[in-house]
């Protein structure tokens, strides 16, 4: 390189190339797809310089892998969102990508659809009770929404079609009738 470039246009350089990279791969086979990203990714770690840089090409690229691998088996997908669990999400939309994809994924795998379902009951914890922006709160509910629609999981929030709790219903059908 000429001259030493900052953290910031690296990052948009690698940026900048991952964009090239997804666009050229439009049309590839997933195994084509696989080995374009790796390559990619082992000529960019070369070139980090901070251990931060490197996880977030790390991420970056992983989440890459999943969307290449989302269309194929749940075998061929299942090492990537691994991979992408063991390094951690940059963002909550990366995680409800992650929670989608994987849903997509399991089709005729029911290890998938059980993994894309504790996908979307972690998402759930992990934003029940918070303040949200109003754009975010839709963005996630579309998100966990479209990911029970691919796998065929009702949609209604349990508790949203009735006031009643579990246990007055118990409490109700025991009562004798009159």
């Amino acid at each position: 390189m000429p001259q030493q470039l900052n953290q910031e246009e690296r990052l948009m350089r690698w940026a900048r190339e991952r964009e090239s990279l997804f666009l050229a791969l439009q049309r590839a086979s997933i195994p084509e797809k696989l080995v374009a990203y790796k390559q990619l990714e082992k000529r960019i770690l070369k070139e980090t310089r901070t251990a931060q840089e490197r996880q977030v090409i790390q991420r970056r690229i992983s989440m890459d892998l999943l969307v290449a691998t989302s269309d194929g088996s749940w075998r061929g997908f299942s090492p990537y969102l691994r991979r992408a669990e063991r390094l951690g999400y940059a963002s909550m939309f990366d995680r409800l990508l992650a929670c989608v994809l994987a849903a997509q994924a399991s089709k005729q795998s029911p290890v998938g659809r059980t993994k894309a379902t504790a996908l979307i009951t972690d998402i759930e914890r992990r934003t029940r009770g918070r303040k949200l922006h109003p754009g975010v709160r839709e963005e996630i509910d579309g998100a966990l929404s479209r990911a029970r629609r691919i796998l065929g999981i009702n949609t209604i929030k349990a508790g949203a079609h009735s006031s009643a709790s579990p246990t007055s219903l118990s409490a109700r059908k025991r009562r004798p009738s009159k």
